[in-house]
């Protein structure tokens, strides 16, 4: 059995991987863009590169012509050379120290494409992410100019075809295969809207490799599909069955694939400002105009020609009037047009008076003081027009979330903490999909704080928290206890201590929600594994302060004597499902699926009421946790123990609804 070793526990794999937290990866970004530089036989390219993350990285040769390339590196900062090296594919790496500006310097004798990436995970060609063929998978660019790395087998000879489809509008994508030694096979194909596409044919057995990116710095998610069909079921090519040009009222949608003969692995629109167009088929019209819609199969394309006409309005209508929110609080203007096709789409707002509330150009409307006043809604030319009222009332609650994730640590052994990237995204799911009372959380994800950053991102995120407010904090991060106390590892190899941490947040105002996700974070509320460890008097920072009030609700994920687990249901223990058992745990209670990133069933509603108290939480979470690691313990024969500790207990607090 293979087995990833970390500092506390081993990783296992039997179809669910589990172990201590170790850091999620990033890739290299260069300020100029993507650091995937083409260079011709016997030129030498300067780069200059700029380290995201304090990490491990290397410098990668790959050749790109008929040859194989050999070359050299050499990487130097304020003019010393940090590391240099020859040769063909990982030519040298060192480490490197985030916001310091590198120069590289190389050279090759053969057409090549040089890489500096990041040692890690789903960064590099070294460490890729396994995919499957007809399997699609999602993932998202957290990060500008990040590259993702996949790798999979072909399974036979045959055609495969590549689709990389962005889900962000404006997102272009761009990915190149590659041969297990590491040469350029060749670019896929960009299309209009930013999709990419191959269709090339693989050797059974043999191992390719796919390198995915955004070289325009665009963040979002993308979803990469290897398509393979049998041979005898692949159709003959594709056809529309109308060859006239489809007619489309701006504002209205037609599935394309309905008139389509054969299989569209595809679909891409030559002008999406016009008609923008779904995976599934469907083609929306948006504004006057003409646009080539082509559905690509695994032999053949098809274009379908589709004319957005011009439908005129003829009325405007405010569909939330009366708006009512409080001082600060923001709300979208819901406009609906007459007829709902109509292709002027452009609006102008207008508040009549500016000292209760504002608007802006997209239609979001501010309360700024108590009071009743006008928004009026028209077409550009002012010929149509809709008015609404709004009243403001004094502020209410509100209710802000910082979430952190400590990933990439500066010492050799666990210094890839997997998970934490899943986890923060899970909870920025959940707290953002949902309604917390009345309003919406304020959601803040980081990455990689070290001490003196995360003391600065807690006072910039809770500094302005009024008395009646809500502020959460969840940390996962690598963690201990010693001399009678929680510490926090960070990502930069400073500690913060939990009694620090409490007094951190002492300052902000309102409640204060913390969830500390670590290995030993009971210790922060003097809980521990065994009940009669209170015996022995230990008290906790956020609990032994929280007696003078009742400021603090906390969720740890560990005892303080207690390591806290990791698990995937892939078998992978870096691959894209690791998530910490308390982050499942907690998502499965407040109705998220972190999985499938969707909303999900409340398993923590013990009364079905729509509303999540702590208790409910805490006691959930336990036996769920109790849940995931019996599973663990079943599939791979070691027992995994992890109890999730609460304060104050019996609060009857409401966290989600």
């Amino acid at each position: 059995m293979k087995r990833f070793l970390r500092r506390a526990a081993a990783v296992l794999l039997l179809g669910l991987a589990l172990g201590v937290p170790v850091c999620a990866t990033g890739a290299a970004a260069a300020p100029e863009g993507d650091p995937f530089v083409r260079l011709e036989a016997g030129a030498e390219e300067t780069i200059e590169f700029v380290p995201p993350a304090n990490s491990e990285y290397a410098v990668y040769l790959f050749s790109a012509g008929k040859g194989e390339a050999e070359g050299s590196a050499e990487l130097t900062l304020n003019g010393e050379t940090v590391i240099a090296g020859a040769g063909s594919g990982a030519l040298c790496s060192a480490w490197l120290v985030a916001g310091e500006r590198y120069v590289l310097r190389v050279r090759s004798d053969e057409p090549a494409m040089v890489e500096i990436a990041r040692s890690a995970l789903s960064r590099c060609f070294d460490q890729p992410l396994p995919v499957e063929e007809n399997v699609p998978g999602g993932k998202m660019i957290a990060r500008a100019y990040d590259a993702h790395w996949y790798e999979f087998e072909a399974s036979a000879v045959g055609r495969l075809m590549f689709t990389c489809v962005p889900e962000e509008p404006g997102m272009e994508l761009r990915a190149a295969l590659f041969d297990e030694s590491g040469a350029m096979i060749s670019e896929l194909e960009a299309l209009p809207g930013g999709a990419c596409m191959l269709l090339t044919r693989t050797r059974a057995n043999r191992r390719y490799y796919l390198r995915v990116c955004a070289p325009g710095g665009q963040t979002g998610y993308y979803f990469l599909t290897i398509h393979r069909r049998a041979e005898d079921t692949i159709t003959s090519a594709l056809r529309f069955e109308e060859e006239e040009p489809q007619t489309l009222a701006a504002g209205s949608a037609v599935n394309l694939a309905e008139r389509l003969r054969g299989e569209a692995l595809l679909w891409a629109s030559d002008a999406p400002e016009v008609a923008a167009v779904a995976q599934d088929g469907t083609a929306v019209g948006l504004a006057p105009g003409a646009a080539n819609i082509t559905a690509y199969g695994m032999n053949s394309q098809a274009v379908c020609r589709v004319e957005v006409v011009d439908v005129p309005l003829e009325g405007l209508r405010v569909l939330n009037s009366p708006m009512q929110l409080a001082v600060g609080d923001e709300v979208e203007v819901a406009v609906a047009r007459a007829p709902r096709n109509a292709s002027e789409r452009g609006l102008r707002f207008s508040i009549a008076d500016p000292a209760i509330a504002s608007v802006t150009e997209a239609g979001v409307v501010t309360g700024l003081a108590p009071g009743e006043t006008r928004l009026t809604v028209t077409n550009p030319s002012g010929e149509i027009s809709a008015e609404a009222v709004v009243h403001v009332e004094p502020a209410g609650r509100r209710y802000r979330a910082l979430l952190v994730g400590e990933q990439n640590y500066p010492f050799g052994v666990n210094a890839e903490r997997t998970g934490s990237e899943n986890s923060v995204a899970a909870l920025a799911g959940l707290l953002e999909s949902g309604r917390f009372s009345v309003t919406d959380y304020e959601v803040r994800a980081r990455a990689d704080l070290s001490r003196a950053e995360l003391i600065a991102e807690i006072r910039s995120a809770f500094g302005d928290a009024a008395e009646g407010d809500v502020s959460l904090l969840y940390v996962t991060c690598h963690g201990s206890y010693t001399g009678g106390m929680s510490f926090l590892e960070l990502s930069d190899g400073s500690k913060l201590s939990a009694r620090d941490l409490e007094r951190e947040l002492r300052r902000v105002r309102g409640t204060v929600v913390a969830m500390i996700d670590c290995c030993g974070s009971g210790g922060a509320i003097g809980a521990a594994s065994e009940r009669a460890a209170f015996a022995r008097g230990i008290t906790g920072a956020f609990s032994g302060a929280a007696i003078r009030g009742s400021r603090y609700r906390v969720l740890c994920s560990a005892g303080l004597d207690e390591d806290s687990f990791r698990l995937a249901f892939n078998g992978e223990s870096g691959a894209g499902t690791m998530a910490t058992v308390f982050a499942r745990a907690l998502c499965d209670g407040a109705g998220w699926n972190l999985d499938r990133n969707a909303r999900g069933t409340m398993g923590a509603d013990d009364d079905y009421d729509g509303a999540v108290t702590l208790e409910e939480l805490a006691r959930y979470m336990a036996g769920r946790v109790d849940w995931y690691l019996d599973r663990a313990s079943e599939l791979t024969g070691t027992v995994y123990r992890q109890s999730v500790h609460v304060y104050p207990e019996g609060d009857p607090f409401v966290l989600f609804e």
